[in-house]
């Protein structure tokens, strides 16, 4: 009684949903068609998962990394899936989905930006292995994952996502002219922090870059932007829209498809990024195995021919045994 009594304290103080004019933003579509964006994200993602397990890249400290950016990504799209199959029926349902969809999505993110940090050390310490990136996975892991499952459980808490009679699914509510606490903590700070440290990072790589090479560093490259540029297309957009909802705009129904479409491509736009660096890798692994079987195939082959030069050898030494031996008779009986 008592923890259920803390608990609704805890739904009312949060939860800022006072009545008053509103706009439902839907996160859970239940319609095929809104959900291509999230299919091909889910592909391009599983893939990339599928290809890190079956040539086990994980052993490389930046194939694990991809790989474990790569996993939410996996979950955060595949819980949509999930939630069309066994579409929502409840708040308390919708509930339980906001945990998986925040901490699957913001581990996605934060993961993006602890690639610019690694990209960096990298730079500074001009090596790509053992003694780096290793140890920096403890932490990495901290701001990946426990973090954004934090996050999870404040959206539990604060009622991100409820359902809606109208939509049918589930929709987090945006009341016009009043600050949205949830979406401010689960959604806008982290995505605003990963975004501005992935763009100081990288930042730092370019000159370090620049300091290897002893030249300013060129607009080319600025093309290492890529990495944050893809957080800035596909969250930008979302964040400004749902800032100009709590000041009263009221967008199109399009618009805020279309934005939330952006959000949903992040995966595919990062497994295209990072799938470059896994096909180099992959390539890599594929001679690497060719070469090992050709070798074993020549081993293999060499043995029998060995065996018999061998048995060729003793064949030719036994005659010339037997020859010396003949001989020696044959001057035996001579003398």
């Amino acid at each position: 009684m008592q923890a259920h009594a803390t608990l609704e304290m805890l739904d009312t103080a949060f939860n800022i949903q006072d009545g008053g004019p509103y706009r439902e933003i839907v996160y859970f579509p239940t319609k095929f068609q809104d959900l291509i964006a999230v299919l091909l994200s889910a592909i391009t993602t599983s893939l990339v998962v599928l290809l890190s397990l079956i040539f086990k890249l994980y052993k490389r400290p930046l194939s694990r990394m991809v790989l474990a950016m790569s996993i939410p990504h996996v979950i955060f799209y595949g819980v949509k899936f999930v939630a069309l199959v066994f579409p929502p029926r409840s708040n308390q349902y919708c509930r339980v989905l906001s945990i998986i969809n925040i901490s699957g999505f913001e581990s996605a993110v934060i993961w993006g930006a602890l690639f610019a940090h690694a990209f960096y050390i990298i730079l500074k310490h001009q090596s790509f292995n053992e003694q780096y990136l290793p140890r920096m996975m403890n932490y990495y892991l901290i701001g990946a994952v426990l973090v954004p499952l934090m996050n999870g459980g404040f959206a539990y808490l604060a009622q991100f996502l409820v359902y809606s009679e109208t939509q049918k699914t589930c929709v987090h509510v945006i009341y016009y002219e009043h600050i949205d606490i949830p979406y401010i903590m689960t959604v806008i700070i982290p995505i605003a922090v990963a975004i501005l440290l992935s763009i100081i990072w990288y930042k730092m790589a370019i000159n370090k870059i620049a300091a290897l090479r002893g030249m300013q560093a060129g607009p080319e490259a600025y093309v290492l932007l890529i990495y944050p540029g893809i957080l800035l297309i596909c969250w930008t957009p979302s964040l400004v829209l749902h800032i100009s909802l709590q000041f009263g705009a009221n967008p199109s129904d399009t618009l805020i498809t279309i934005f939330v479409s952006l959000v949903n491509i992040q995966g595919l736009l990062d497994g295209l990024v990072y799938g470059r660096f896994l096909k180099d890798v992959v390539r890599d692994s594929i001679s690497s195995c060719y070469r090992k079987y050709i070798l074993k195939e020549e081993e293999t082959r060499s043995e029998p021919r060995s065996l018999e030069s061998s048995e060729q050898e003793l064949f030719a030494s036994s005659i010339s045994l037997l020859s010396e031996h003949n001989e020696n008779s044959s001057v035996g009986k001579h003398l």
